[in-house]
């Protein structure tokens, strides 16, 4: 009824959210996880009125008073991509979306989604934004912060009434141009906080690295959109300096959980998200999919939301830190008998393969991979033509069935047209 005018106060009403959010980690977990509990329970009531939830609820067999607590979800069934994308273009038919925002996700797993976000809704979401600088000790009133271009960008520096004042100054990098233009924009802004796409901060990072290249070093940065391995924390530390915040999410369901520096876990923003793990069966399990349910998507919620992601986590005290994840990777080798094989049976073996510090697969029919790699030639001394022969050796055992791997050394592997890169491409079709 009022979205029209909520519109219009996005940014309004993203104040208000912030002020009313945590922004620092908690000593004591205790009244956070009473939030999400009361907070859950609120999520549930209003997702049985909704007639898409209703359905689900009732196939299996749970009333919202079932669910009292993050933990108690495990009792709905998982919300799929494609389940979410065809709710959402259902919905999208009706006129009263209208001054809702129609928001698209980049594309990485294959198809654009469109999701549906209410004004408020999406005042909270750009207000966690801020709290994840903020958890990491950024002030992103009287810093400046610097990203790459978006539709919306606009020259950054001191354009609006308020950054004349050094309130809220942002800059803005071309992600487009060659490296040694990007270095020259960032190195002349001296951005305290500083966020693009992982793949992008590699390329900057691997230009600077083989060229011996100084690059301003912020306060803080954020490798956005895809996984960070250890590897790239390893470049990105020479390159940038300490202070990495490795934000969890996604375009759907925001940033849900953050890793601050050199931490070796992430730490869920409960009161406003609930991160599960869950086995195949779809129980709750230390090793499995993450499964992320965004407590301040009420209008229209996103309940077990299946990433496609995989982790593991530990329980202390009734709350769950997530220790690791590996990273969404949407497609697979594909062999002529249907059977295909997952990157994360390959893993292990890229992993611990300390000679390349970039690498991406193509397949392009049944028998033959393309693998783009950047050598790290400050520890492999192998020549590249060794680093192939044992890397195929040890690929090919792992493959259901052997492949014909042919290579392609490179500076930099060029990222998608979305600005991430795909680990794997298979044009098996």
């Amino acid at each position: 009824m009022f979205e029209k005018l909520e519109r219009k106060m996005v940014n309004v009403l993203l104040f208000f959210d912030l002020f009313k959010m945590k922004t620092k980690i908690p000593d004591d977990f205790g009244p956070v996880m009473k939030t999400q509990d009361r907070r859950v329970r609120k999520l549930v009531k209003k997702a049985y009125k909704i007639p898409f939830y209703r359905e689900r609820f009732d196939r299996a067999g749970v009333k919202p008073g079932d669910i009292r607590c993050g933990d108690d979800l495990s009792k709905l069934p998982l919300l799929t991509k494609d389940e979410l994308r065809a709710w959402m273009n259902e919905e999208a038919k009706d006129p009263k979306y209208e001054d809702w925002f129609h928001d698209t996700t980049s594309g990485s797993s294959g198809v654009p989604l469109m999701l549906l976000v209410s004004p408020r809704e999406k005042a909270f979401n750009m207000a966690n934004w801020f709290r994840v600088m903020m958890v990491a000790g950024y002030n992103p009133f009287i810093g400046k912060t610097m990203s790459r271009k978006s539709a919306h960008s606009i020259t950054g520096g001191s354009d609006t009434f308020l950054q004349h004042f050094g309130i809220l100054r942002r800059g803005f990098v071309s992600q487009y141009d060659p490296e040694p233009e990007m270095v020259k924009q960032i190195n002349a802004y001296k951005p305290d906080f500083l966020y693009m796409n992982k793949s992008e901060f590699m390329r900057l990072c691997l230009y600077c690295k083989q060229n011996n290249v100084a690059l301003a070093k912020p306060k803080y940065y954020c490798p956005t959109g895809e996984k960070i391995d250890d590897t790239a924390r390893k470049l990105f530390h020479e390159i940038l300096g300490p202070g990495i915040i490795d934000s969890y999410g996604t375009a759907e369901t925001g940033a849900a959980m953050v890793r601050l520096f050199d931490s070796d876990e992430y730490v869920v923003h409960n009161d406003s998200f609930v991160v599960n793990i869950y086995d195949e069966q779809g129980h709750p399990a230390k090793e499995g999919n993450i499964v992320v349910t965004p407590l301040y998507k009420t209008d229209l919620p996103l309940i077990n939301y299946a990433i496609g992601d995989r982790g593991t986590c530990v329980m202390r005290n009734g709350v769950r830190f997530i220790t690791s994840v590996q990273g969404r990777m949407n497609d697979f080798f594909r062999y002529e008998s249907g059977e295909v094989t997952t990157f994360f049976e390959i893993a292990p073996i890229i992993a611990h393969c300390e000679d390349v510090f970039q690498i991406r697969f193509i397949q392009e029919d049944w028998h033959r991979i393309h693998i783009q790699c950047v050598q790290n030639k400050e520890i492999s001394d192998k020549s590249t033509a060794q680093v192939e022969r044992e890397l195929t050796e040890k690929l090919n055992a792992k493959f259901k069935h052997p492949f014909e791997i042919e290579y392609e050394w490179m500076d930099s592997i060029p990222p998608d047209k979305n600005g991430k890169l795909r680990m794997i491409v298979c044009k098996v079709q």
